[in-house]
C-alpha cells in the first residue's frame, strides 16, 4: 500500500514536471515570436525615417545629433536581440536575423563615422539595402501569424 502511494506520488510529480517543462516552451515560443517581430517592425520603422533624418542631418546639427543617438540606440537594440533565447524551430530564422544584424552592425559604425567625417549618412553602410530585407523578412513573418 506505501509502495502504491509513493508510486502515485512520484509520478505526480513528474507529470507536473514535464508540464512545467511543456509550459516553458511555450512562454519561450510566444516571448521569441513577439520579441522577433516587434523588432523587425522597430527595423522597418527607422528604415522608413532614416532617409529624412539623414538629409535633415546633412544641415542641421540637431538633427544630427538627433540621428546619431538613434544610430546608437538601434545598435543597442541589434545587440539586446542577439541575446534573445531561440527555441529549436526558430533557429534558421534567428540565423537569418543574425546575418542581418551583423550587416547592420557594421553599417551603422560606417554611419557613425560618416556623420563625423560630414559626408552622407548611409553612403557605402549597405543599410538601405538591409533595411529592405528586414522589411521582406518581417511582411513574411506577419503573414505566418493568424
Amino acid at each position: 500500500m506505501i509502495k502504491k502511494s509513493m508510486s502515485l506520488i512520484l509520478l505526480s510529480i513528474m507529470l507536473m514536471t514535464a508540464g512545467c517543462g511543456i509550459m516553458d516552451e511555450v512562454d519561450q515560443t510566444v516571448n521569441f515570436a513577439t520579441e522577433t517581430t516587434e523588432y523587425l517592425q522597430s527595423l522597418t520603422d527607422f528604415g522608413q525615417d532614416m532617409n529624412a533624418l539623414a538629409e535633415q542631418a546633412m544641415t542641421d546639427l540637431d538633427a544630427r545629433t538627433v540621428l546619431k543617438e538613434r544610430l546608437l540606440a538601434l545598435k543597442e537594440q541589434v545587440l539586446q536581440y542577439e541575446g534573445l533565447q531561440v527555441p529549436d524551430y526558430a533557429k534558421k530564422l534567428h540565423q537569418s536575423i543574425a546575418e542581418y544584424n551583423a550587416t547592420l552592425q557594421q553599417g551603422i559604425d560606417q554611419a557613425l563615422t560618416n556623420i563625423e567625417q560630414g559626408r552622407a549618412v548611409f553612403e557605402s553602410t549597405g543599410i538601405p539595402d538591409t533595411m529592405n530585407r528586414i522589411h521582406e523578412l518581417l511582411n513574411q513573418v506577419n503573414q505566418l501569424t493568424p
